[in-house]
């Protein structure tokens, strides 16, 4: 292959500063069109978005930012020249004076430490006005440094000699972040400054009071609605517009962005592989994230592409998207299982029973206003809703319900994080479920002959049913008590992977239910790779319905087959499995 000789652009991870993007030479995804429904006549002046984290919502906050405020009019040309927005020529460009706010840095420690941290929250957004603006004059060293409501005040009488007008556009991103923070920490201090005379309240009234003759608007991001109930008691004409439709993609990419962006940051020449290809690798473990019920598309986690890109570019190979994970997501179910702890095991029982029937969570509406000061616990209703806002689950595009919401889990990354919270909850404690382990002598032995492991598994099996460890047995919770046991016995030597993801030619991204490595390292190495299928006794021994047994058969072989030939497994000894389950029972174990 010849050596190429594109011209990449700089890749964006981890960097917010729209200003700086097109000196720096950094590829974006263009969201300015958005802008547009912000301007629109029946759009609220304080509109709040919710996003989960690492979704891009900074990033759209400071374009927001470079597009409204004053300062930048001189740079207009420069940043948004051959965007979507720049044809539509708005007069609202360059015509506030913008304020900014970020809270992700605000500390979680103790009362006193968090409210001089907010302090400084709040002085940065007043510093930087004051850079981008000389003739400003503002002195607040004298001022209370645990009090930012005073600091905010004080700000907005000295702006308002300065403007002589109702021009000032406040834009608070991540308004949420410390709050939910300390809430995974620390329910004691999070119900103190979420309470009635709380800091939380405090500001936000302030803002609520200034929109009389100082604020004209205000843009507001943040990650869930545990604290909105804070915000819109103290700033109660703000609206929560997280579900139109018109908003949908504000934040995550699109296939049709990430078709734009893949060619500036990986040479797909180079790499031999082009971006629809990379794009349908991506798709089952960064897609299937909805926030309308009436959006038409699904978005990708941004950050998470945007990593996985990265590391493309840097090995200059094709890679395993489900190897390549956001360290700064939560890769270990370790928020998952704080927010589970949050609710009584009654109600976590039943959101796990219908994860393991791989059916959709209905309710009748999501909760915009969680307040844990009135309510020690999560109802099912609000689990779900806090689910939902953190990205955990999504809307469900394919449901039929006449009215209410289905959510379901967005992707394979999540549908594991799933898995590891279900199996610390449910699996992990329990003495029945603990007291036996699976035969796997014959494959650390790298036979062919897997009978000791089947009956070890229709024994195990027959235990926990029988104990009703598992009420409702479908093949995705055979995987999991499957792999939840091989589990247990991971060492240096030996591992088992969930679902792993595999690259088979002409086929795509294909889902191995369980691939298990022995001797791993070795000379001996092996890899196991085992299809599952599960029936019911009952359509098991239906003699009217044998055809069943004899599909689940066949399917089972056939994806073993085409799933042994990945290129994944390209040079390494594998050898393939179709197991299947009439109840406890493993009617059929063979190697394809």
């Amino acid at each position: 292959m010849s050596e190429s000789t594109v011209k990449l652009l700089n890749n964006p991870y981890g960097e917010a500063t729209f200003d700086l993007f097109r000196r720096d030479e950094r590829a974006f995804a263009d969201k300015t069109l958005f802008i547009k429904y912000l301007d629109d006549e029946s759009m609220s002046y304080y509109p709040i978005l919710h996003r989960p984290r690492r979704f891009g919502k900074s990033t759209f906050v400071q374009m927001l930012k470079c597009f409204y405020d004053i300062s930048y009019q001189d740079r207009y040309e420069e940043l948004f020249s051959g965007t979507r927005i720049y044809d539509l020529n708005l007069p609202t460009h360059n015509s506030y004076h913008v304020i900014n706010f970020d809270f992700s840095a605000v500390s979680t420690g103790d009362l006193n430490k968090l409210l001089t941290s907010f302090f400084v929250a709040v002085s940065r957004g007043i510093d930087d006005f004051i850079l981008r603006y000389p003739d400003f004059v503002f002195d607040y060293s004298k001022l209370d440094e645990t009090d930012p409501a005073t600091l905010f005040t004080k700000f907005s009488m000295a702006y308002r000699k300065f403007s002589k007008s109702q021009n000032l556009y406040v834009m608070i991103d991540e308004y949420d972040n410390f709050a939910n923070e300390i809430l995974s920490k620390d329910l004691e201090l999070f119900l103190k400054i979420t309470s009635k005379d709380g800091v939380l309240k405090t500001f936000y009234a302030t803002i609520k009071s200034l929109t009389t003759d100082t604020i004209a608007k205000t843009f507001i991001t943040g990650v869930s609605s545990v604290s909105l109930d804070s915000l819109t008691s103290g700033f109660n004409i703000a609206s929560n517009v997280t579900d139109l439709d018109c908003f949908n993609e504000y934040a995550g990419f699109t296939e049709d962005e990430l078709n734009i962006l893949i060619p500036k940051l990986v040479d797909v020449e180079k790499l031999g592989v082009p971006p629809k290809e990379i794009i349908s690798r991506m798709k089952p473990v960064y897609d299937g994230y909805c926030f309308s019920a009436e959006a038409d598309k699904t978005v990708y986690n941004s950050s998470m592409c945007l990593y996985y890109l990265n590391k493309v570019r840097q090995k200059g190979v094709f890679l395993n998207p489900e190897d390549y994970l956001d360290p700064a997501c939560d890769q270990d179910g370790y928020k998952l299982e704080q927010l589970f702890g949050l609710a009584d095991k009654e109600t976590v029982d039943t959101i796990i029973d219908r994860y393991l029937q791989g059916e959709p969570f209905n309710l009748l509406k999501l909760s915009e206003n969680i307040n844990l000061n009135q309510v020690r616990k999560y109802s099912r209703e609000q689990l779900l809703s806090m689910l939902y806002y953190l990205g955990y689950l999504t809307v469900n595009r394919n449901s039929t319900l006449d009215s209410g919401i289905s959510l379901v889990i967005p992707n394979q990354f999540m549908s594991k994080l799933f898995a590891k919270c279900t199996i610390e909850f449910r699996f992990r404690n329990n003495a029945v479920f603990s007291s036996q382990k699976l035969d796997v002598s014959e494959m650390m032995a790298v036979e062919d002959d897997l009978s000791s492991f089947a009956s070890s598994c229709t024994e195990f099996l027959s235990l926990i049913m029988s104990n009703q460890v598992l009420v409702h047995m479908k093949e995705m919770a055979l995987n999991l008590v499957l792999y939840a046991k091989l589990e247990e016995l991971s060492k240096d030597d030996f591992e088992v992977r969930l679902q792993k993801s595999l690259r088979v030619a002409g086929e795509g991204e294909k889902f191995a239910d369980l691939v298990v490595t022995v001797n791993k390292g070795t000379d001996t190495e092996c890899i196991y790779l085992i299809e599952l299928k599960y029936l019911t006794k009952t359509e098991a021994s239906d003699k009217s319905r044998e055809s069943i047994v004899n599909k689940a058969i066949k399917d089972a072989s056939d994806e073993a087959i085409t799933y042994k030939s990945a290129l994944d497994f390209k040079g390494k000894n594998v050898k393939a499995y179709a197991m299947v389950f009439a109840g406890p029972d493993c009617v059929y174990c063979e190697q394809q």
